[in-house]
């Protein structure tokens, strides 16, 4: 039976980021990390990266895209990132019963379409990234076959990094001050450090897979 991998964490953890690289097996996405680094550490970050994408090459999963109705940001792609839709668009979908679930998190709305779930799953083994109420609910629907990964991050590194991508002042004192999706942390399957190295966060999440799938 093909799994569902749910990365679940707050933001700035890295999320979309991870799931990119973990589907398109794509160093370009990493290439501002891999910028910063000096060059002895960026040797070892390039061939870590290079372990990762052959070990994914043998164990091949695709992302299943959510949708939300919150703006994209800079650099964000529709169909990529995520299904973009403003918010009557998006309500009209809830209307319809176009998602399997969805939730409202600091006013914007995100959703997971039931047909993207079966179609990717039938293909073979996904990635989706969900907030902790998503997640909950997708372990209620799949049971063993959703497997939940918590990307776990220092509060103060996590405004760090906020800052550094120049989120919205008004959205990051909201998300800061809502910090309860951390505490979904201890209901996850297994949770990952990521305040580290991005090749360390990748190694570690891709030897959760490789296990789970061999079990």
């Amino acid at each position: 039976m093909n799994k569902l991998f749910i990365l679940v964490g707050p933001s700035a953890a890295g999320k979309t980021l991870i799931s990119n690289f973990l589907v398109h097996k794509d160093v370009n996405f990493l290439q501002n990390l891999i910028n910063v680094v000096n060059d002895l550490d960026k040797s070892s970050m390039l061939e870590n990266l290079n372990i990762a994408i052959n070990t994914l090459e043998k164990s091949p999963f695709n992302k299943i895209i959510t949708s939300t109705s919150r703006p994209p940001r800079e650099k964000e792609i529709h169909g990529v990132d995520y299904y973009f839709y403003n918010k009557d668009e998006f309500e009209k979908k809830i209307s319809n019963d176009d998602f399997l679930e969805y939730v409202e998190n600091f006013g914007n709305y995100y959703g997971t379409c039931l047909e993207s779930i079966n179609n990717s799953l039938n293909i073979g083994n996904s990635i989706i990234v969900l907030d902790d109420k998503g997640a909950i609910k997708m372990k209620e629907l799949l049971k063993s076959q959703a497997i939940t990964i918590y990307l776990d991050i220092p509060v103060d590194v996590m405004e760090k990094r906020m800052n550094f991508r120049n989120d919205d002042p008004a959205s990051m004192l909201t998300r800061t001050t809502n910090l309860h999706i951390m505490s979904y942390k201890n209901k996850a399957d297994f949770i990952i450090n990521v305040n580290k190295r991005i090749d360390f966060v990748l190694l570690d999440i891709i030897e959760i897979i490789k296990n789970t799938i061999a079990r």
